[in-house]
């Protein structure tokens, strides 16, 4: 009944005013694009924080994946999108991916709507590994150059990059198995043997871990994963390198300023929420309500300059 009265409204409202008044947003389903396959880091976020979002805003959340690029395709689907709120994005790399020369535009090329949390990868080993440690692994890789296999995702994406990070940070060199996806492939290989090493998001990787196929040895983070403090960072085990990333979630450039306000204020709502608190904690995610809006895009800038030098260094790659 309320949403025939809402059309009731709106079509009164076109008579009067010749066409150009327009129906409270959203009045329809919204589109979200995930630059990644079903099983990544971010296809796990979209489904827990959506049906959230969808509470919120009274309106289904329509997901659907398109990996490729590392999200680079999807982004550009978005861009290319009418700027009405009616489809989003979500990415991981859309603020770096110019500076490796994989796409053209950054996220300033876009309405930034939220970055609703972040956190540390995970250095993973299969469970029949014979390394035990950190150091282990590099000891044997400073041996043996371009020996281990160390699974990554597709080229210009988050792990792709610790990858990079990590090898510099050691001295060391792997054998690289470079996925078409995200972290889910990384997992996967992990779990089945099918790598000797690997960096993973936990939320990915949970699933692995909790039926014993992977042992965890590090995390890339500033600080020890709640719930994990048994697993040293990179840095407290000698190894120069803090690395933490971020779901992006954007739109098309130039959305209505009622449009923009709407889904800032309603993203800023859930990631506030205890259920978004609770299910960040469940899956070793930090919680960012703050991160949204211009202060996502800060926060973007801020983290592409950070990692500007090694970036650099890789493209062509």
């Amino acid at each position: 009944m309320k949403k025939l009265l809402m059309l009731a409204s709106c079509f009164l409202l076109l008579g009067m005013f010749g066409g150009e008044a327009t129906c409270a947003y959203p009045d329809k389903p919204i589109k979200v694009i995930i630059g990644y396959e079903a099983g990544s880091s971010s296809d796990t976020v979209a489904r827990a924080l959506y049906p959230l979002m969808e509470k919120e805003m009274g309106q289904t959340f329509m997901l659907l994946n398109k990996p490729g690029g590392a999200s680079a395709i999807a982004m550009r689907e978005v861009m290319d999108s009418r700027p009405d709120g009616y489809t989003l994005g979500m990415s991981f790399s859309i603020h770096i991916l110019k500076i490796q020369g994989l796409m053209p535009f950054t996220h300033r090329d876009f309405s930034v709507l939220s970055v609703p949390a972040i956190a540390g990868s995970m250095l993973a080993v299969p469970a029949k590994s014979p390394f035990q440690s950190t150091k282990e692994i590099i000891d044997y890789a400073k041996a043996n150059p371009s020996k281990l296999r160390m699974s990554t995702t597709q080229k210009g994406g988050v792990h792709w990059i610790q990858v990079a990070m990590f090898e510099r940070a050691t001295g060391t060199k792997y054998v690289a198995i470079v996925n078409p996806g995200g972290a889910g492939y990384v997992a996967i290989q992990l779990g089945g043997g099918h790598a000797d090493v690997g960096f993973c998001s936990m939320s990915a990787i949970y699933s692995q871990y909790e039926g014993g196929n992977v042992r965890l040895l590090a995390t890339s983070g500033p600080t020890r994963m709640k719930g994990f403090e048994k697993i040293q960072t990179l840095k407290e085990q000698g190894v120069d390198m803090i690395s933490t990333s971020g779901v992006i979630i954007l739109a098309p450039k130039n959305l209505p300023p009622e449009v923009l306000k709407r889904l800032t204020s309603a993203f800023a709502k859930v990631t506030a929420s205890k259920e978004w608190a609770d299910w960040c904690a469940s899956r070793f995610n930090v919680p960012q309500p703050k991160l949204v809006g211009e202060e996502a895009s800060k926060f973007l800038d801020q983290d592409a300059e950070m990692q500007r030098p090694i970036l650099e260094t890789l493209k062509g790659k």
